[in-house]
């Protein structure tokens, strides 16, 4: 799943991830308990093993908050992210540098552009 919009907020003094991440996240757990509870049908019908499943949530990019360091929000994403069982919240920004990383070099030259989210 996805989502734009405001990504983090000042709370007491620290940068915290807005409700609509929160409840983006909600989402995504609500999925995961409806894959825990049909486990057994799901692997009858269609031979797939959702034991181990989990979701990435992408709820946008840092740019959609230049107020804000991008530094900041990867790091309040992190802590967020450390507290999370099966689902782990990236900007589309982080999964781009992923990929570049695993792939050795960079997504440009395939077609993918940065500003592309």
């Amino acid at each position: 799943m996805r989502l734009g919009g405001v990504l983090v907020k000042r709370h007491r003094n620290a940068w915290v991830p807005t409700s609509l991440v929160h409840d983006a996240v909600g989402q995504a757990v609500n999925y995961l308990v409806g894959l825990d509870e049909n486990r057994e049908r799901i692997r009858r019908e269609f031979g797939i093993e959702t034991r181990r499943a989990s979701a990435v949530v992408l709820i946008g990019h840092p740019a959609l908050q230049p107020d804000v360091p991008e530094e900041e929000i990867n790091e309040t994403l992190r802590t967020f992210n450390t507290h999370l069982n099966r689902v782990e919240v990236l900007t589309y920004k982080e999964l781009v540098d992923s990929a570049e990383r695993s792939l050795g070099g960079s997504l440009n030259g395939a077609g993918v552009s940065e500003g592309s989210s």
